[in-house]
């Protein structure tokens, strides 16, 4: 079935968990009920996935490391029946907790939260029928990866993870290695004695382990998804690969597009064929990616266009972009270019709304030694148009990200609110 790091859990494991939800009063009559789910055990985990979805539940995984009271917090917000938790004493095994005692759920349905990037994150449910009309897709669109090994190297609480990594794999009819101990020097090991491994991660993890390579070394299969690396990263990691792929989702649609033999940190790939996309049609006017799953029309608040092969582009998020006097910034594009200034390590770009009402481009950057805002700005004036150069630069220790290596921009800007106001 599949392996955890080193172990192995073979199809009688996958029974054993069974037979023990069947004798649980709860999780044994789980069809119609939502659960949230936050295990230590991530093999029991898979298996109680596959239970849930096999019995027509509804289940809401949480990170393992989610405090007990925020456990609660979120049960009670995504109108969940009961929270399972790991004991104490045994991690294999489960505890129970009533919560709502509200309407049963019309089909089960996996429970996903947004990223949270542009606002508080919103609870979006999908229906497992969606997700096995998804993973059908995906197969179709990508069948190269029949002959590869998925070494998953993602939380398995997140749909990324869990519906591309693990349950495609099942499907295939593969045996997925689950990878929880996130060192890079045993990931790589993992990687180089797995034939045709098909690592599935960040760009964050993936541009580590690219870095760590001897220069005669490669790694053979690499998906990355969950936000874009930067061009010189993504120069970095396609150099260090064989076959390089991304992939490009939300939480509503789940996986919308995959991009193989890529050459472009923007090109997000050909839409699979369970969904019809709409977007623009050249890089100079990009348009809102829709998103048409045949019941609705789901808006993604992303910027895009197509090229003349039919392969989507990513832009930036509506959000993000900064309208300066009715002139149109890309926070990437920008972040691409002061990049290769050979002082600046790292670089965020963000709006600020002037008091006046107009937007203004925002920088925070980091690097090993002070440098002016002067010199910055003299760097952008030599390849950026005047409406793209940043008015408030800061420097700064670190730039923080989500764990799925998104940015915040959204609470940056509020940051600099408030230092004005005091």
């Amino acid at each position: 079935m599949f392996y955890i790091n080193d172990d192995f859990y073979d199809n009688a494991y996958i029974q054993r968990c069974f037979q023990q939800f069947d004798g649980n009063a709860h999780i044994g009559q789980c069809e119609g009920k939502r659960f949230t789910v936050c295990l230590q055990d991530t093999a029991l985990w898979i298996a109680l996935c596959l239970y849930i979805k096999t019995k027509g539940g509804s289940v809401f995984p949480l990170p393992v490391d989610t405090p007990l009271a925020a456990a609660r917090r979120q049960a009670q917000a995504s109108q969940s029946h009961y929270l399972l938790l790991s004991s104490d004493q045994r991690p294999d095994s489960l505890i129970v907790e009533s919560l709502s005692q509200i309407d049963n759920d019309a089909y089960g349905v996996l429970v996903q939260r947004s990223s949270g990037t542009t606002g508080d994150p919103k609870v979006i449910a999908r229906r497992w029928s969606d997700i096995d009309r998804e993973i059908d897709a995906y197969i179709q669109h990508f069948p190269e990866a029949n002959a590869m090994t998925p070494v998953v190297a993602a939380p398995v609480s997140h749909s990324y993870g869990l519906i591309c990594g693990v349950l495609v794999a099942f499907s295939r009819g593969l045996r997925p290695t689950i990878i929880t101990n996130l060192n890079p020097k045993y990931l790589l090991r993992k990687l180089a004695e797995t034939p045709k491994a098909l690592l599935y991660s960040s760009p964050a993890l993936i541009t580590t382990l690219a870095l760590l390579l001897k220069p005669e070394q490669k790694i053979y299969g690499v998906m990355t998804s969950g936000t874009l690396m930067q061009a010189a990263t993504f120069a970095q990691v396609k150099a260090k690969t064989q076959h390089l792929y991304q992939q490009y989702g939300c939480s509503e649609a789940g996986c919308i597009s995959l991009g193989k033999d890529i050459h472009h940190y923007h090109d997000i790939g050909v839409p699979l064929p369970h969904h019809s996309i709409s977007s623009g049609k050249q890089p100079s006017a990009p348009s809102e990616i829709l998103v048409s799953n045949g019941r609705a029309t789901i808006f993604t608040r992303d910027l895009g266009y197509f090229d003349n092969n039919g392969s989507l582009h990513f832009v930036s998020r509506i959000d993000d972009m900064i309208n300066v006097a009715g002139l149109n910034v890309y926070p990437t594009e920008v972040e691409n270019i002061l990049l290769t200034m050979p002082a600046i390590n790292d670089a965020v770009v963000f709006k600020r709304k002037h008091s006046l009402g107009n937007e203004q481009v925002c920088l925070n950057f980091v690097a090993n030694n002070p440098i002016c805002a002067a010199d910055i700005r003299q760097w952008c004036k030599q390849q950026l148009a005047q409406h793209q150069i940043p008015m408030h630069i800061q420097q700064v220790e670190k730039i923080n990200k989500l764990p799925n290596g998104k940015i915040n921009r959204q609470k940056l800007a509020e940051s600099i609110e408030a230092e004005i106001r005091v």
